[in-house]
């Protein structure tokens, strides 16, 4: 195993139901870069990293993980958790199923318990939306959550977003 796998998960239509996908848009142009030598991250990557736009069907690309087997999966996906919009926070299994997720051809549930054999850790982190209306572009508090939590995940501080209680 090694490195950490970003699976970003959403619908560009939905609003802020991009936001794991929008995650995969801020990460993928820096890694490029940082790859190049042409940007410095504040820290060195601890890890190799890839991020992935799973779109709305993440079972899509489990011969991906299984092939990689990362020792870090990490889902991103819009969660309705009843906190203000924009909050980041990790997601334990057994909240899953209490929370909506709207997009998904199969319950993220299954597809943790799935992929996790191929994996050292999966985490999911929820992203609060503010608005999942149908043409609705990403709003503002959400994008800049967004770019927050590409920053953490880019610089290995993952482990700072809390835990939903």
């Amino acid at each position: 195993m090694s490195g950490t796998i970003v699976l970003g998960i959403g619908n560009w239509l939905g609003g802020d139901d991009a936001a794991g996908t929008c995650v995969v848009d801020v990460l993928n142009p820096a890694l490029r870069a940082l790859s190049a030598g042409r940007h410095r991250a504040k820290t060195l990557l601890p890890v190799e990293i890839m991020a992935i736009d799973a779109g709305t069907a993440p079972e899509s690309y489990t011969s991906v993980i299984r092939q990689h087997r990362p020792d870090l999966l990490i889902l991103v996906d819009a969660a309705d958790m009843g906190l203000p919009p924009g909050a980041l926070r990790t997601i334990t299994p057994e909240k899953i199923s209490v929370l909506s997720f709207s997009t998904h051809h199969m319950p993220l549930s299954m597809f943790i318990s799935y992929v996790e054999e191929f994996c050292g850790k999966v985490l999911l982190v929820g992203v609060q939306p503010e608005r999942t209306e149908t043409g609705r572009g990403i709003s503002k508090v959400v994008r800049k959550s967004v770019k927050r939590l590409a920053e953490a995940i880019l610089e290995g501080r993952i482990a700072e977003i809390p835990l939903l209680g």
